[in-house]
């Protein structure tokens, strides 16, 4: 019997004792994380509740067979743990093994079953939120935002790799804020290791905001037009080399949900590039629509999809009455961040779960850069508040 038919045989109580330790470690990181930054109590019991949602997604909510890599990187952390694999030959193999290296080194101290993984990304998820609390990036809807994202606290619950790579890229980007533009390719190429395509996507944006000194003077509308010109005469200089790759992904992706290789529309000329990339886009932030939905968790995510939107048209709506210059910027990032996966990805949960980091990254340093605190002024203010003149 191998490790998981064993794992898969116990009891669903005792499976879930393996992970009490690691639990622990999340619960500790979280109640002494929160003590050293001073975060708010109702924030710091929110953290807590998500110590408990691997034990409620893996193996309950979603069966271990739903998502089969998650039962890769556990394996592989298990083979690098056990020394059956080394560390080193682990980060020159592919993108699951380099995954499992890192969760190698956490400091969590088991993975007897495959919702231990869950437990890994948990401690990095509540980890992130310490240092981004600590570095004062968070506002009140960003914050609030980040602990309730549905996507996001689904993610960072399930044993994938998907936590890993919102850390390199919140990581990135927030380093490159404070100017620290050395040290920022750290996480880039940490990020290149497992997700290289998020790294092309993040890695010239983040240039355009060195150069551009984004973070003193942000973009004007001019240059983000012109900017975006640019962008699309160097898209479409690119179409000879580059409708051969998204061709061939988007054959892959198609492929892989199921579909057969007569019925995806491939892309012929530099024209189509422009024109699908343009109006993937928003396809690609919003689906699927809810007359497209096929079960109850596709409805559920439609429902996400559309409040996320509305969410996000109010976030713009107040950045551009503080600080549109700023603004201009982070909706060049969006747009073509969702334009380049959209081009692609035609699975509605792989869609959920490539296009979260991107819109957590754009809710975080939006709100932040733009001093986005609330959307709507609160009814009620404590009179403490208003005594000392306290902003809300």
């Amino acid at each position: 019997m191998d490790d998981i038919s064993w794992i898969l045989s116990q009891n669903f109580w005792v499976i879930r004792l393996y992970d009490v330790p690691n639990f622990i470690v999340c619960t500790l990181l979280v109640v002494v994380g929160c003590r050293v930054v001073n975060v708010p109590r109702m924030a710091e019991l929110a953290l807590l509740a998500h110590c408990f949602l691997p034990f409620f997604l893996n193996g309950a909510l979603f069966p271990f067979s739903y998502m089969p890599d998650a039962l890769k990187y556990w394996r592989e952390l298990n083979a690098i743990r056990s020394g059956g694999l080394g560390i080193l030959e682990a980060l020159n193999a592919g993108n699951v093994k380099r995954a499992a290296a890192f969760f190698s080194v956490m400091p969590l101290p088991l993975a007897v079953t495959p919702l231990s993984i869950g437990f890994y990304n948990t401690f990095l998820y509540s980890s992130l939120f310490v240092w981004l609390y600590g570095k004062g990036v968070f506002t009140h809807f960003s914050m609030w935002f980040y602990l309730l994202y549905p996507s996001l606290a689904l993610n960072a619950g399930m044993g994938l790799r998907d936590t890993l790579i919102l850390l390199f890229m919140v990581v990135a980007v927030q380093w490159c804020r404070e100017g620290r533009w050395l040290i920022m390719w750290l996480p880039l190429g940490l990020l290149f290791m497992i997700k290289f395509q998020n790294f092309f996507i993040l890695a010239p944006v983040l240039i355009i905001y060195t150069i551009f000194s984004v973070r003193h003077l942000g973009i004007s509308i001019g240059k983000g037009i012109v900017t975006l010109g640019v962008g699309l005469v160097a898209v479409a200089s690119a179409a000879p080399f580059a409708l051969p790759l998204v061709n061939k992904f988007r054959v892959a992706m198609f492929l892989e949900d199921g579909g057969e290789r007569g019925d995806v529309e491939l892309l012929t000329g530099p024209a189509d590039l422009v024109s699908e990339g343009a109006t993937s886009s928003l396809y690609f932030l919003l689906k699927p629509f809810p007359w497209e939905a096929t079960s109850v968790f596709q409805l559920i995510q439609s429902f996400e999809s559309l409040v996320v939107a509305i969410l996000l048209v109010l976030v713009v709506r107040q950045a551009w009455r503080r600080l549109p210059k700023k603004l201009v910027f982070w909706g060049l990032f969006i747009v073509f961040a969702m334009s380049i996966y959209g081009l692609v990805v035609f699975n509605y949960g792989t869609a959920a779960r490539y296009r979260y980091p991107f819109i957590v990254i754009f809710v975080l340093f939006v709100c932040a850069d733009c001093h986005v605190r609330r959307l709507f002024k609160p009814i009620f203010v404590p009179k403490k508040q208003l005594e000392h003149g306290i902003p809300s």
